[in-house]
């Protein structure tokens, strides 16, 4: 619940990533980001069920290394396939380079997309 009301709170502000999905600051009780649809609701942490620590994209996938709301998740590597909207993960560290539809993707912290940091 209270998780809800910080994701509906006024100090939010976004900043549009791909695909019609936008990384969402808070500022309420220190910053935290979530992955958000634009245009829907979101719940709990997002996308993602959790807070966003890097993030890149292209036009097919939106890749983010994310802490899960929940002790009993899995933190790690997520990523968000933009045609289908499924969401897989965790992903090894070592199948990111593997994967070819992850290369080329240049993750970075939330605070320097918010601050327009290549």
């Amino acid at each position: 619940m209270l998780l809800e009301l910080l994701l509906c709170g006024c100090n939010g502000s976004t900043k549009a990533v791909a695909g019609g999905y936008a990384l969402t600051r808070f500022d309420e009780g220190g910053t935290t980001y979530y992955l958000t649809a634009s245009g829907e609701r979101s719940s709990g942490g997002g996308v993602f069920d959790g807070t966003v620590q890097e993030i890149g994209w292209n036009n097919d996938w939106i890749l983010a290394r994310i802490n899960r709301l929940y002790q009993g998740d899995t933190n790690g590597w997520y990523a968000l396939n933009l045609k289908t909207r499924q969401v897989i993960g965790p992903i090894q560290e070592s199948d990111l380079s593997k994967n070819s539809s992850f290369l080329g993707i240049k993750c970075r912290t939330p605070s320097d997309v918010f601050a327009g940091k290549n």
